[in-house]
């Protein structure tokens, strides 16, 4: 690629691995796993995903990932470590952001182009389906969706809410998510009784903006039910206790993991050491029982 380091390029989706080996010490390839299943029409190299937990992007992909059932190995890329910065990691996508996903010569570093690919590539009767026939009005409903919520500027938000509690009184996040939540008999998900894209990219929005705070402002008050009912259902989902778990150890999911790497890459004495894990066990576990009394 001609494109600088120093720039974020456009559209750096489909790289073949064959034009990193050059650049690579050893090659990057996505390794053979077992074959899921011998009726599953769809292939049998699986998918490498490169991520980080509480990265929103990631979160979504690894949500359609778990839904449809597919082998996955998962490695973490830890931003606050910025090893999204490092050489080995630039070599994947030079635009230094997560999630890629390597399949086959494929590495495909764009969050919509990915979540395509995976839909597209990845078929059978026994293989879920996120996306309806193509033509069909729920077809139709699905893309609606996606691009409403994809439209949410989540990483603002985020940062936002983290820097400036302040700026939550005003939100308009929940008016944009459930504008145009149906409300048909039939219609346990939101473009029917299917589990489609459009779910798992509102559980995933839901679930962050209630790790910020702000469920209760704008849901669980009782003013929307609906709202309310979608979200204790989709959180009892196996692929979103998969991936997302328990929203009041979602921070310490990423908090602890990387201060053992980190731990490991500068270990310090034996004491520092132990005293260092102590502290991290206690601030976890008086973590929790807080946030547990704060928010159940």
């Amino acid at each position: 690629m001609a494109t600088p380091n120093n720039l974020t390029p456009t559209n750096c989706s489909w790289w073949p691995i064959s034009a990193l080996e050059s650049d690579a010490a050893k090659p990057v390839e996505a390794p053979e796993a077992p074959e899921a299943a011998s009726h599953a029409h769809w292939p049998k190299e699986s998918l490498v995903l490169y991520h980080w937990t509480q990265s929103f992007s990631s979160q979504k992909v690894r949500l359609v990932i778990a839904e449809k059932g597919l082998a996955c190995e998962e490695r973490d890329v830890s931003l606050p470590q910025s090893e999204h910065k490092e050489p080995w990691f630039m070599r994947l996508n030079l635009g230094e952001e997560v999630p890629v996903i390597i399949h086959r010569e494929n590495i495909i570093s764009d969050y919509d182009q990915i979540i395509d690919y995976v839909e597209r590539t990845f078929t059978g009767e026994h293989v879920v389906a996120l996306m309806p026939e193509a033509g069909s009005p729920q077809h139709a409903r699905v893309l609606q969706y996606r691009e409403l919520l994809d439209a949410l500027p989540m990483d603002a938000y985020t940062h936002g809410c983290i820097l400036h509690p302040e700026l939550t009184t005003d939100s308009m996040i929940p008016k944009y998510a459930t504008a145009e939540i149906r409300r048909q008999k039939c219609e346990l998900w939101l473009c029917g009784c299917a589990f489609t894209l459009a779910d798992v990219l509102l559980g995933a929005t839901l679930h962050r903006l209630k790790f910020l705070g702000l469920s209760r402002k704008y849901w669980e008050d009782g003013s929307r039910p609906n709202l309310q009912s979608f979200f204790e259902r989709v959180q009892k989902r196996f692929a979103f206790r998969k991936v997302l778990g328990d929203i009041h150890t979602t921070l310490l999911s990423a908090v602890i993991p990387n201060a053992f790497r980190l731990v490991k890459r500068k270990p310090p004495s034996f004491f520092g050491a132990s005293f260092l894990m102590g502290s991290l066990g206690g601030m976890g576990y008086f973590a929790y029982w807080y946030l547990k009394k704060k928010y159940i």
